[in-house]
């Protein structure tokens, strides 16, 4: 009976294409999915370190918020270590949550043929 049910998984494996294959393209979408997150989270991170590490060096030099604001040098400070790097992430983000709503979306469809030729 064991032996039975071994050759009829073996038989299903090797039917399934080459290519695509709904195992390896479900965990690839849900490593995508967790990657996104942890990416997210991490960018997130590096502009709160970026914004107490700003914090910390004005009440060092006792500089109040009013006076950066009108040098230009702030602007770029701003710039380049905070706003890039977030949009950055919030980039990877997206493409790799689009990345697993796409593969899903392809399974749902693989799903759904396989069921309309039953």
């Amino acid at each position: 009976m064991k032996m039975e049910m071994n050759e009829m998984v073996a038989q299903d494996e090797d039917k399934e294409p080459i290519y695509f294959a709904p195992r390896r393209v479900s965990l690839v979408s849900d490593v995508s999915s967790i990657l996104s997150w942890v990416v997210l989270v991490g960018f997130v991170g590096d502009f709160v370190v970026q914004l107490v590490s700003l914090s910390g060096q004005m009440k060092s030099q006792s500089l109040v918020l009013a006076t950066l604001i009108k040098e230009p040098s702030f602007y770029s400070y701003v710039f380049i270590n905070m706003l890039i790097p977030l949009m950055t992430g919030l980039v990877f983000f997206i493409i790799l949550q689009a990345a697993a709503i796409g593969l899903n979306m392809l399974l749902e469809m693989d799903y759904n043929a396989h069921d309309a030729k039953k």
